[in-house]
């Protein structure tokens, strides 16, 4: 037996002879919980394309190497979908087969075990299919549509027809010529990626690339939530994160808080608490969040929601509340914008800092029922670098029958990360920070013997901190919005390194006013500087254009981190 014929003899099992049924919901995995070694269920369950796809996928491996339910080489349920199929079958062994767009079938035909992708993202509608036998015209098994002609769907198979097998001529997709691409297993590419499963060898004895130490998507999706929610039962919702709105202004409490942030806690998923600002004093704002949230420093990410009242405000206010929540947490938090928040004011001095949750996109609140995948906005000073989408405040899941706003987090180690060492409190030791969350790799800086710096792209307390280190200036982790001495110190240095006629082709001016203030101009001589001495700093295949933008995206930051770890305390220059 092979991958391929108990991937197809698991998907056809699934679609003709078991009680199993079509949901996109929480239950989308219950076939593959509930059933046996062989692919048969007691009772009835639920899939989803993706997830009889990837299910019986990981059957395959299982059976034909051994591989470990639970282990990273099978594909778990959970983390993939139509939209990132594709990289999850190209990292346990599968290869694109080559597919011109004139032709019907791949070249050579179709064979037992290929796996068929419509993908949303490449031009398609978002399905897969399994092919269950060889050829031109093959039968294909596929999870296809609730009982109700939509997304969600009663346990079990109401109409003979939620999962089932259907010549491939016949399907509707291959009549409107839908399907994006054909993948098929590499029993060697496989087994490069993972050496530990070739039999009959010791995975010491095996030459092999070093494998990813996670093969699981990087992206996460969540909700956002706050009062109007106080009755949902977040451990039944399917989400990764809830970030759970505290307070408003210098008034407000969310009376079911604390509630929704210990069940969220108390069901694994990470946790955001978040401060919805109108136009208020900044500072008794910053102290009204504080005093209820910073308990959960280490545990959670913090957020500002700035929009609507806070508008007439400025972002130097949000700057305020933003810098006492990173000193009192010991954390990085973040700040959320919609558009109208982002034409508010010259955000560059908070971009260069704090990662940004942006509420927005094409039909923003129109943007499907259930967890979407739609391409991440470019906004204005973050660019693409939009750590948090928020693509509809008009989703739905199962377990609540009302809206809510659904969030797709492109990093979940930057969010880890955010939460820094957490607030330490005076009447209990502290405790030791997760190792994923630690500013410091724990090796020390071979200029001058200080805790090297994460090169991860975050412009936290730690990086703060180790500039105005190198700068020689006094060390908080905190820059002012009016005017920081570090800032001074480097603008200084960048003008004697930069030429005149360099700078005024990069800003028409040719010299950086030396006002503390990390700007646009600071940024885009900071990056000019970078590629003209230590271009091994950029992201391969970067050129002038992509690189020197006066963006503090995820690549200069993760530069600059790079720099300052190959910099002397108090020299007042980098390298």
């Amino acid at each position: 037996m092979s991958v391929g014929s108990i991937t197809a003899e698991i998907a056809r099992r699934i679609c003709d002879s078991e009680n199993v049924g079509y949901s996109q919901g929480e239950d989308r995995r219950s076939w593959y919980a509930a059933a046996d070694a062989h692919g048969r269920v007691s009772n009835p369950q639920n899939a989803d394309c993706s997830s009889l796809a990837a299910g019986s996928i990981s059957y395959g491996l299982h059976h034909t190497y051994g591989v470990p339910w639970g282990h990273k080489a099978l594909l778990e349920i959970n983390d993939f979908w139509t939209g990132n199929l594709r990289a999850g079958m190209e990292a346990r062994g599968f290869d694109e087969v080559n597919w011109p767009d004139e032709n019907l079938t791949p070249d050579g035909g179709f064979q037992v075990g290929d796996i068929v992708l419509s993908a949303g993202n490449e031009g398609g509608v978002g399905h897969v299919i399994v092919i269950v036998e060889s050829g031109y015209d093959p039968l294909e098994s596929e999870a296809w549509i609730a009982e109700t002609g939509d997304i969600y769907g009663e346990r079990g198979d109401q109409t003979g027809q939620e999962t089932r097998t259907k010549r491939y001529s016949e399907h509707p997709h291959t009549l409107r010529g839908a399907w994006t691409s054909c993948h098929r297993f590499n029993e060697a590419k496989f087994l490069q990626q993972w050496p530990e499963f070739r039999k009959g060898k010791a995975a010491s004895t095996v030459p092999a690339p070093a494998r990813p130490a996670s093969s699981a998507p990087a992206h996460a999706h969540g909700i956002d939530i706050s009062s109007h929610q106080g009755g949902l039962n977040i451990a039944a919702i399917w989400a990764d994160f809830v970030i759970v709105k505290v307070t408003e202004g210098t008034g407000y409490e969310n009376p079911y808080w604390r509630a929704q942030a210990e069940a969220t806690l108390a069901a694994g998923k990470r946790l955001g608490l978040y401060h919805f600002a109108n136009d208020e004093d900044a500072g008794e704002q910053a102290r009204f969040f504080l005093d209820r949230a910073k308990a959960y420093s280490g545990r959670a990410t913090f957020w500002l929601d700035w929009e609507a009242d806070a508008l007439n405000l400025a972002p130097s206010d949000a700057l305020v509340i933003l810098n006492q929540m990173a000193a009192e947490t010991r954390s990085t938090p973040g700040i959320y914008l919609n558009g109208q928040g982002m034409e508010s004011g010259n955000w560059s001095a908070v971009a260069g800092r704090f990662p940004l949750w942006y509420a927005g996109g094409p039909e923003y609140s129109d943007y499907g029922r259930a967890y979407s995948d739609p391409p991440i906005p470019n906004v204005p000073y973050w660019g693409g670098n939009v750590l948090i989408h928020q693509y509809t405040e008009d989703g739905y899941l199962p377990g609540y029958n009302s809206h809510l706003d659904l969030d797709r987090l492109r990093d979940r180690s930057a969010w880890d990360t955010m939460k820094g060492g957490g607030q330490v409190a005076a009447s209990a030791p502290a405790a030791a920070p997760a190792p994923s969350a630690s500013p410091y790799t724990g090796k020390k800086n071979k200029s001058d013997g200080q805790s090297e710096l994460v090169c991860n792209g975050n412009f936290g307390i730690a990086t703060i901190g180790r500039l105005q280190q190198v700068m020689g200036t006094a060390i908080d982790g905190v820059l002012d919005e009016d005017g920081s001495p570090a800032v001074e110190r480097l603008q200084s240095f960048l003008n004697s390194a930069v030429k005149a006629d360099q700078q005024t082709a990069l800003n028409d001016a040719p010299r950086l006013d030396e006002d503390g203030v990390l700007g646009p101009d600071t940024w885009r001589t900071l990056q000019f500087l970078i590629m003209a001495w230590h271009r091994e700093y950029l992201p391969a295949g970067w050129d002038f254009a992509d690189w020197v933008d006066g963006e503090a995206g995820t690549a200069t930051i993760g530069a600059l981190q790079r720099a300052l770890n190959n910099s002397r305390a108090n020299s007042g220059r980098l390298w």
